[in-house]
């Protein structure tokens, strides 16, 4: 099984915080701002929500009302249009009645000069047509016998004609002054309707905007609503923790005093105070148990892996170690067998005080990735190109087997195998 990914030591990281009255405190006050910041967030998310709910909710009824106005626009706009037709239409019979009237006229004109000229000549005796074929067409006689005759009956027929054409333009007139009215209600009417549909528009336009406004609200309120409820169970989990970590060491150091008080081994003492550590998931402390030889030789393990390439996984010397496949490979190469994990590595391996270390011993980091556990084992070395505190680890992706001087950001205990 692989082992726990590493990190960079050379990160920012989150302190470990050891159980106790201050921290708790703290993690309460924090958790009373946190919850307090995040219902004020909750409730002016679900206030906007329902103040665009409410802005929508007026639209959609102006909305309707601008529909139905336009609705009844329309209908009055068909019938104006269809008295505008009606007007239309009136106006082009007149029209056609006043040309055949005209036509009527001129051909009326030109009968009834031909039926004068025919009553004349065959009405007349014959002296008279002698008289009129032997004198100029212009004497007096000739002109007073034909304004009697012929174009007396025809200013009879043409007055009545012109008369009739006198009202038929009275009424097209009329008719013309009806279409221009038609024509001006019709144009109303549409600047109405057009003004309508564009007050429509934008409403819709302003309606589209809100929704869209309100779909990220709502996804906003659910968001707040979600960090509230994450932020409660977060302080009620932390508030668990601590109170389990100070639980767990005041077991520890009764057991520890009890084992001592009964005359048990420092040995047998701190395996007690262990083992009332671990049934709460805190640290131990423990005790040295290997030789300095043994650590010693893991140490010159690890140190002949120095450049190999950081691994995933990797437990093969010269190709490639992960954190915890270097630390399990080095001891093996001491004889002695550890587990594959920092995890299972920091669980089983007798821990030792940091002021006791020894060459070979191994230093386990919690949280370097976020994962909430101890993710990270390097091995002290002692004295090496960083002094007295030097430390041997494969870190992360990219890098190699190394050695860096001894850093404490997210150690939390040391042990020896």
């Amino acid at each position: 099984m692989a082992g726990v990914k590493c990190r960079t030591s050379c990160r920012a990281l989150a302190r470990f915080l050891a159980a106790g009255t201050a921290a708790s405190l703290a993690l309460g006050m924090w958790a009373v701002t946190s919850a307090g910041a995040t219902a004020f967030t909750t409730s002016a998310a679900q206030a906007k929500v329902h103040q665009t709910q409410s802005q929508i909710t007026q639209i959609e009824q102006t909305i309707a009302q601008e529909q139905r106005q336009s609705a009844v626009l329309g209908q009055e706009y068909d019938t104006e249009m269809a008295h505008l037709q009606a007007v239309r239409a009136a106006i082009a019979a007149t029209d056609a009645r006043l040309v055949q009237t005209e036509k009527t006229i001129t051909v009326d004109k030109r009968l009834l000069a031909e039926a004068a000229v025919q009553d004349y000549v065959l009405g007349a005796q014959g002296t008279q047509i002698t008289a009129l074929f032997s004198t100029s067409a212009n004497t007096t006689m000739i002109s007073q016998e034909y304004s009697d005759t012929a174009v007396g009956d025809l200013d009879a027929a043409k007055r009545a004609l012109e008369a009739a054409q006198v009202t038929l333009t009275a009424t097209k007139a009329q008719q013309q002054v009806q279409e221009e009215q038609a024509q001006a209600d019709a144009a109303r009417l549409q600047a109405l309707e057009q003004e309508n549909q564009q007050a429509s528009g934008r409403a819709q336009a302003t309606l589209t905007a809100l929704k869209g406004t309100l779909g990220n609200e709502v996804a906003a309120a659910a968001q707040a609503k979600a960090q509230k409820e994450a932020a409660a169970a977060a302080a009620a989990a932390a508030a668990r923790q601590a109170a389990a970590a100070a639980a767990a060491a005041a077991a520890a150091q009764q057991a520890a005093q009890v084992v001592s008080e009964l005359g048990g081994t420092t040995q047998a003492a701190t395996q007690a105070a262990n083992q009332a550590s671990s049934a709460a998931g805190g640290p131990t402390v423990g005790f040295s148990g290997t030789s300095s030889a043994q650590g010693q030789a893991a140490v010159r393990a690890a140190e002949s892996q120095l450049g190999v390439p950081y691994v995933w996984g990797g437990e093969t010397p010269g190709v490639g170690f992960d954190c915890s496949g270097l630390t399990q490979w080095s001891w093996a190469q001491a004889g002695v067998s550890i587990p594959r994990t920092s995890q299972t590595q920091y669980a089983t391996v007798p821990h030792v005080p940091l002021s006791d270390l020894q060459p070979g011993d191994l230093l386990f980091y919690y949280n370097l990735d976020g994962t909430g556990t101890v993710d990270h084992v390097a091995m002290y070395v002692g004295s090496g190109p960083y002094g007295s505190q030097t430390v041997i680890q494969a870190p992360y992706t990219g890098a190699t087997v190394q050695y860096v001087a001894l850093y404490t950001e997210g150690l939390v205990a040391a042990g020896q195998p």
